[in-house]
């Protein structure tokens, strides 16, 4: 990741700008949340991002997906909601 997307917040480990405060909102998301949204760093994304999956993306709730989603005022997903596209896919 480009040094000038991140902040230090500590000695080993470095955050994504915006992401260190709240409200929180990553420097590459781009659009308005809960209109359409996508990541300008998807093929850079971090290993928090690559690691954290939406809910029911492997048929598995996700309580911090839950939360993140009701900061903004969003309801959880559903199970039968589409699931996240694959690694590469630009997300409208």
């Amino acid at each position: 990741m480009p040094d000038e997307l991140v902040v230090q917040i500590s000695p080993s480990r470095v955050a994504m700008i915006g992401t260190d405060s709240k409200p929180c909102r990553c420097i590459g998301l781009e659009g308005e949340i809960g209109k359409g949204v996508s990541c300008t760093l998807y093929e850079q994304r971090s290993t928090p991002c690559r690691e954290f999956d939406a809910a029911w993306v492997n048929g598995e709730a996700n309580t911090s997906c839950d939360a993140a989603r009701a900061a903004y005022g969003l309801p959880p997903l559903e199970a039968n909601e589409p699931i996240w596209p694959d690694e590469g896919a630009e997300v409208a």
